[in-house]
């Protein structure tokens, strides 16, 4: 589990993912947001469902995880079939703003489409 300075560490540098990916003017209708689940951060997009705007569905973004014993981040991208697999253009990194700033750029547009 991240403990809580490495958690308000966290929360501190994915405050830039959670800026709007679009113009001011583009009404997308969703937010993004992320979890902490131990050590693992899941950044999500939620919004309105098409068919039932009442309903709020999740659409996964990025993973995030810290591994302790090698103070590595690894980063994650979510396949259209739910899986998570390894983004192979940039696994890990030694500090999580780097990886943040992958996903924030999306050179190969696989987190934001």
């Amino acid at each position: 589990m991240l403990n809580d300075l490495e958690r308000k560490r966290a929360e501190k540098i994915l405050a830039g993912l959670l800026a709007p990916r679009h113009s001011p003017h583009v009404k997308s209708g969703g937010v993004v947001r992320y979890r902490i689940v131990r050590q693992s951060i899941e950044v999500f997009s939620e919004r309105p469902a098409y068919d039932n705007p009442a309903e709020m569905i999740e659409i996964p973004i990025a993973k995030l995880r810290y591994v302790r014993i090698t103070g590595v981040w690894q980063l994650f991208w979510s396949r259209a079939n739910g899986s998570w697999d390894r983004y192979s253009p940039k696994p890990d990194a030694g500090e999580l703003s780097e990886l943040v700033a992958e996903v924030w750029s999306d050179p190969y547009f696989c987190f934001w489409g």
